[in-house]
């Protein structure tokens, strides 16, 4: 008889077929909350856009694909890089697409920014 091995996840042990069901129930819940939630439907728009992909390129490529807040302390990061608004669109709707509004940061140092 054939036993699936366990994934450990947090504190818990999963067969695949556990985490299967694990990870599709949390997707379903992410996208009622965040992706499809009416505040945020604006905002996925904008993300999923060609416009917004494009200009996120030219961003990293201005960038060197460096982020900006290591390489002010002296540390060379090109790991997990995002493109950050330094003023969110939550403050500024206008500025979505200001290049000089966006910066490309670590998802460590966008977490710093945004724990502030």
């Amino acid at each position: 008889m054939f036993v699936q091995p366990k994934v450990r996840l947090g504190n818990k042990s999963y067969t695949q077929t556990e985490l299967q069901d694990y990870r599709k129930a949390n997707t379903q819940r992410y996208n009622q909350q965040v992706r499809h939630d009416s505040r945020n439907k604006e905002y996925t728009t904008f993300y999923n856009s060609t416009q917004w992909r494009k200009l996120r390129i030219q961003v990293l490529t201005r960038d060197n694909y460096l982020c900006q807040h290591c390489l002010a302390q002296g540390v060379v990061n090109d790991k997990d890089l995002i493109v950050h608004h330094k003023i969110e669109l939550k403050r500024d709707w206008s500025k979505r697409l200001d290049m000089e509004n966006l910066e490309a940061v670590c998802i460590s140092c966008h977490n710093k920014i945004h724990e502030k």
